[in-house]
């Protein structure tokens, strides 16, 4: 019981800057592709959560168990207690930031697409030819987010 809540501590905040990464990863900081930003996925949200509990749990387990811990492992709780809440606090805020860096990407980079296929649709030629192709073609939806439409 001396090592639970350190352990758990270890796993969250581990978890923690794991979530940073995939976020960082997915924001495409490199290689110049900021037009494929994604918005975050519903599984990085799922583990922000979870890695917020991993990191808050071994505080009140430690309260709870506090007498069958050893004297000295008290001691080093109590030596390392806000130090330790400090970094959990610290990954925690990290997680939301790079989130919504992301988010704050990924909207952008939608503007960019969709202003790019605005563009690119409105050519000013209207020809004879140009307007039976238009209507000679089946209407589908072409998003370039590969996002579902419900307009059909």
């Amino acid at each position: 019981m001396n090592a639970l809540p350190a352990i758990l501590w270890i796993i969250g905040v581990v978890s923690a800057l794991a979530v940073c990464a995939v976020t960082i990863v997915r924001s495409h900081y490199h290689g110049g592709k900021a037009a494929d930003v994604r918005p975050v996925s519903w599984a990085v949200i799922g583990a922000h959560f979870v890695t917020l509990i991993l990191v808050a749990l071994p505080y009140p387990i430690y309260l709870q168990h506090k007498d069958t811990i050893s004297a000295h492992a008290r001691m080093l709780y109590g030596k390392l207690g806000w130090a330790s809440a400090a970094i959990a606090v610290g990954v925690i805020v990290l997680e939301l930031v790079l989130m919504y860096l992301q988010a704050r990407r990924a909207l952008l980079a939608q503007e960019a697409r969709r202003t790019a296929e605005q563009q690119s649709t409105a050519a000013p030629t209207n020809t004879a030819d140009d307007v039976d192709d238009v209507h000679s073609k089946q209407t589908h939806d072409d998003d370039a987010d590969e996002w579902p439409s419900t307009l059909v």
